[in-house]
């Protein structure tokens, strides 16, 4: 156990050097690799194989037809329609920004993209209408944070891959808990409201609704495909994301244009450029568990905590302890492909269900999203205008962090929250 302290030690000494975390774990693993004179046949195994899977496939589907989304300005529809159901409520379009971004996170499984496309429409709208700014910066990094666990999941897809769990099964796992932790935002959102303080606005009549509903019922009905597909067992999550992405570029190009042709080049160029940063973490992350698995750390750990009596319960609150530190300093990928290569063992040998346990972690790392100074969500509502204040945002998420972190604690308390519907699923 010493030595792998002293590992540990080295790659957090490597981190701080301001490396790129791909580069980070990939030059920490060499010098494992030459210290202990493991064969160099490994990096070039490792980095080939971890390319070399058909579930990781749907990582880059998955972000090109976010982008297609994004330029293609589905989710200002979204919001639109969402807004009119609701717009008459205490806090209606804090409840339709929320509604916004749950539909939106089950369309592209991103984060970033969920709080930059709900954002850049609803953030102008809920200040125009007097709400208070912090609480709308708060409001729309935490809404950002559905887009991890609401499937599709980026995160759900990576943990799979590294824990050889079933994708489709994860998916279905973060329904529940997703539809619960969008309730739980609502209501909040509602409480506070009631303090006054914004315009409200005239409930739209039955008419307008059906007819905006009815204009963008094609942007609304992609979660239904991707998801209810998955379920049904009609496509893989990489099949689904395939179709995702034929099925917006049919809607963006054809249906509403808001897309041409000419957009595509830059569209795709974009997306490549962030799916070869995920591979390069992905690969980096691999040639370091490898590495580890070749020195029998993994084994060593899982004897250690046998050894020593853990209990399931006490396990994984430790793990979530020390998710939640490494989710301030890492970002949520970086983070599941560290520790699920150590952890994976210990799961098995606790008898642990690794489908819940996927979605403890990634309920977990929808905290690393808002948590400075690395939250990637703080950072894209600090840009979404050249006023916002990053010292704002910090105080308006806050109490969606303590929220957040109640919801972790019931997820955990709860099992059937997450198990109930892989249970059942075909």
């Amino acid at each position: 156990m010493l030595n792998f302290i002293l590992i540990v030690f080295l790659l957090i000494v490597v981190l701080l050097l301001a490396l790129p975390v791909a580069f980070s774990l990939g030059f920490t693993s060499l010098l494992l690799i030459l210290f202990y004179d493991l064969p160099l046949k490994v990096i070039g195994a490792t980095v080939f194989s971890s390319f070399d899977s058909f579930v990781i496939l749907s990582v880059p589907l998955f972000i090109l037809m976010s982008q297609v989304l994004l330029d293609g300005r589905i989710g200002d529809d979204l919001f639109d329609v969402m807004n009119t159901w609701v717009r008459h409520l205490p806090g209606g379009l804090a409840i339709a920004t929320i509604l916004a971004c749950a539909f939106f996170s089950a369309i592209t499984g991103s984060g970033a993209a969920t709080a930059a496309t709900i954002g850049m429409v609803a953030y102008p709208a809920m200040i125009e209408r007097g709400y208070e700014q912090k609480f709308t910066l708060g409001l729309l990094a935490a809404g950002g944070t559905l887009g991890i666990l609401i499937p599709p999941s980026v995160p759900m897809i990576i943990y799979g891959s590294v824990t050889e769990e079933s994708v489709g099964k994860l998916f279905i796992a973060g329904v529940i808990p997703g539809l619960v932790l969008t309730a739980l935002f609502i209501v909040y959102a509602v409480l506070y409201s009631r303090r006054g303080g914004f315009i409200p606005m005239p409930k739209a009549s039955w008419s307008e609704r059906i007819r905006i509903t009815r204009k963008n019922i094609l942007g609304v009905s992609l979660p239904f495909i991707i998801v209810g597909g998955i379920y049904t067992g009609v496509f893989t999550p990489t099949e689904a994301a395939a179709v995702g992405l034929v099925y917006s570029l049919v809607i963006t190009l054809f249906v509403y244009r808001t897309l041409s042709f000419g957009d595509l080049p830059s569209i795709c160029l974009r997306s490549a450029t962030t799916a070869c940063m995920i591979s390069m973490v992905i690969a980096g992350a691999l040639l370091f568990g490898r590495v580890l698995t070749m020195l029998k750390f993994p084994q060593q750990i899982t004897e250690f905590i046998i050894m020593n009596e853990f209990t399931p319960l006490v396990f994984v609150i430790v793990m979530n302890l020390l998710m939640m530190l490494l989710g301030c300093i890492l970002e949520t990928v970086s983070v599941i492909l560290l520790t699920m290569p150590l952890v994976t063992p210990v799961l098995h040998a606790l008898g642990i269900d690794p489908i819940w346990y996927g979605i403890v972690l990634t309920v977990n790392m929808t905290l690393a999203l808002i948590t400075p100074p690395v939250g990637m969500n703080l950072y894209v509502i600090k840009g979404l205008r050249e006023d916002i204040n990053m010292a704002h945002v910090i105080k308006g998420v806050t109490p969606f962090i303590l929220l957040m972190t109640i919801f972790l604690v019931a997820v955990i308390a709860f099992p059937a929250m997450s198990t109930f519907l892989p249970s059942i699923m075909r």
